[in-house]
């Protein structure tokens, strides 16, 4: 069906409001737009549709975003199970998460079935492996991108452990760099590299790259015990605690996001917020005067392209174990 959408005369022929780099290589057939990539026919659709009232970006904006940060990013999704947020009306809309691959995926799409015990059945999840897919995930209404912490159909080994760092207010930017400082001089202590970047939203995120070797409830307990450390060490300034009225002012650091089937957005994933922000990779020497609200699908693609990605030793090459660090640690 036809959006019914905006008729901007500024938009393109592909529904976009920016000059990308590289347009969107689609063509449009009566309501909706063809892209081919290989023998693969990509139907796409409502890419007229304004997903962000307040600046009139849309969802050809977005799929343009998502081709021209494709090479990137694509490292970190694939192979992984992606848990689907569903937000087809755009940020002031409604949304919903879904586990299985809705029933009309496409033949050609990547499947993982995954044995879930508590659920007793197999969840077919939907994957990420080249542009093709990256676009169809998109063009289900997926503005975030959200993979699992393991790789491939079994789920019990994650290739990274993440340290989230939440800051509730009057605590903001400047108390979550310092919470982030203090996760990098820890992990550094035990002979651990660590990874940052902003979560498209207030907070951070570090990343810890694995062998894949440690089970979650190891990853998830040495999480906890660094962050105890951390906590210990700055009390007025961080929070282990679960009652939210309890963490006004200080930085949430929440180890429980270590487990099988949680996800963050990934890393470039473009974020179902007002002002469109993106979940940005960074290196420590930016820590001081990193700016989360700088990033979003309007800028982002130029940071892109300047600069190699300082996420890629978490996508694979870099395999840390736990088992030292956490015997150090008495766990």
């Amino acid at each position: 069906h036809d959006d019914g959408g905006a008729t901007d005369p500024m938009l393109t022929e592909t529904g976009t409001t920016i000059d990308f780099p590289v347009p969107l290589p689609a063509v449009r057939r009566g309501d909706h737009w063809v892209a081919r990539a290989g023998d693969i026919e990509l139907r796409l659709t409502n890419l007229t549709k304004v997903f962000w009232p307040e600046s009139g970006l849309t969802k050809g904006d977005l799929l343009s975003y998502y081709f021209n940060a494709a090479l990137t990013l694509l490292p970190h999704v694939a192979g992984r199970p992606l848990t689907l947020r569903r937000t087809p009306e755009g940020v002031d809309g409604p949304y919903w998460y879904e586990k299985d691959a809705p029933a009309y995926t496409p033949e050609w799409m990547p499947i993982l079935e995954i044995d879930a015990t508590s659920e007793q059945r197999t969840i077919r999840f939907a994957a990420i492996e080249d542009v093709a897919s990256l676009l169809w995930i998109v063009n289900v209404g997926c503005i975030e991108l959200h993979p699992h912490h393991s790789r491939g159909p079994q789920q019990d080994r994650p290739s990274y452990a993440v340290f989230d760092l939440d800051p509730f207010p009057p605590a903001g930017i400047e108390e979550v760099r310092t919470v982030a400082a203090l996760v990098r001089v820890s992990l550094g202590e035990l002979g651990l590299t660590g990874f940052p970047k902003t979560s498209g939203g207030h907070g951070m995120q570090v990343y810890v790259p694995l062998d894949e070797s440690h089970a979650y409830e190891d990853v998830r307990a040495f999480v906890a015990a660094v962050s105890r450390l951390i906590q210990d060490a700055a009390p007025d300034l961080t929070t282990l605690d679960w009652q939210t009225r309890r963490r006004a002012g200080k930085v949430f650091l929440d180890a429980n996001m270590n487990r099988a089937g949680a996800s963050f957005a990934a890393p470039y994933s473009v974020r179902a917020r007002w002002g469109a922000p993106v979940s940005m990779p960074f290196r420590w020497d930016e820590l001081a005067d990193v700016d989360p609200s700088a990033f979003t699908l309007a800028t982002s693609l130029e940071r892109i392209a300047a600069d190699d990605d300082p996420f890629a030793p978490v996508a694979g090459g870099l395999q840390q174990s736990l088992t030292e660090p956490s015997a150090l640690l008495g766990l």
